[in-house]
């Protein structure tokens, strides 16, 4: 089976090379100009939160390269918080495009904003981690109104904080993203809500720092909040080159291989179909998001088109969702 670590390593691999393509005389297109799409930079060396759209932006570069040229993919010099991230994609200077969780605010300014979940909404799927001594309190949790009497955790500019706070859950917010793993294990909330790409790279990469902090096993959110690339108005060549060579690798199903290849080690290890699924509505969800479109979308009870036929979690297990 791919590991993880194998499918990042692998996929860093065609990252790079890609973005060496574009620099060997003879491969590029010499009549174009050269395309440079220049991204957010991570927190930090261990965020990995980015690895995979980075790489996803790589392969539909290259997928355009007969129509639009070469490429070239660069980084902003430092993070930067949503708020900056959002005035410096208007500028197009530092950063010009971004793979987000959407935000009304960003879908209602002037950048372009592609509509196609990156990650076909798998990030709409949220485990904790809690403290370890606290797994019981949560394996006893039976439906959305007790587990809104606990505190969780989240960051302060992000997408899901502003969904749990109208749908009134309890939260304590901080703009220090490492700072609410020590938070968390210090007691000044109950549980972490990450997202399914997030959570068992994070604790893995942080599991001997704080060993007190465990995955919670027994239940998991859904809310829809698609993650999209958003791209600077300055670059609306870039935008267009993206958008087309993201509908193209859909089409012939290299979107979805991508997908697999790196997201399957994690959908085997949050073992759908032993948990408690309380979905929730999003509220600020635009209503342009593309949820009539099944192909953009992973769900664990549907089965899939083309090969790969097999639910994750086919028959009597979908009736394991919570209301």
């Amino acid at each position: 089976m791919l590991t993880l670590g194998k499918a990042r390593n692998s996929l860093l691999l065609s990252l790079v090379s890609s973005f060496v393509l574009s620099f060997v005389p003879g491969i590029a297109n010499v009549a174009h100009a050269m395309d440079v799409a220049i991204l957010d930079a991570p927190v930090n060396e261990i965020d990995k939160r980015n690895d995979y759209t980075n790489i996803l932006l790589t392969q539909i570069l290259e997928r355009t390269r007969a129509k639009y040229g070469p490429f070239r993919v660069e980084y902003a010099p430092s993070y930067m918080y949503r708020d900056r991230l959002l005035t410096e994609l208007q500028r197009g200077v530092v950063v010009n495009v971004t793979a987000k969780a959407t935000r009304p605010d960003w879908e209602e300014s002037d950048l372009i904003t592609l509509r196609i979940p990156v990650d076909k909404g798998i990030t709409e799927y949220r485990i904790a981690l809690i403290r370890a001594d606290d797994q019981e309190r949560f394996s006893r949790i039976t439906d959305i109104e007790d587990l809104k009497k606990l505190t969780l955790g989240v960051g302060h500019a992000w997408s899901t904080r502003q969904v749990f706070q109208t749908l009134n859950f309890k939260y304590e917010a901080a703009a220090d993203w490492e700072g609410l793993y020590k938070m968390l294990v210090a007691g000044r909330f109950d549980y972490f809500p990450r997202a399914l790409s997030e959570v068992f790279v994070e604790y893995d990469d942080r599991k001997s720092t704080f060993p007190g902090m465990a995955i919670e096993k027994s239940m998991m959110l859904y809310f829809p909040l698609p993650k999209y690339f958003f791209v600077s108005p300055q670059n609306p060549r870039l935008a267009a080159r993206i958008e087309e060579g993201f509908k193209l690798m859909i089409k012939d199903g290299s979107f979805d291989k991508l997908f697999l290849q790196y997201h399957q080690p994690l959908i085997d290890r949050a073992d759908f179909c032993s948990r408690r699924i309380f979905r929730l509505e999003n509220p600020l969800l635009s209503d342009k998001t593309p949820l009539n479109k099944a192909e953009y979308w992973y769900d664990p009870f549907r089965k899939r088109p083309g090969r790969n036929t097999k639910a994750t979690c086919p028959g009597p297990a979908a009736r394991k969702q919570a209301p």
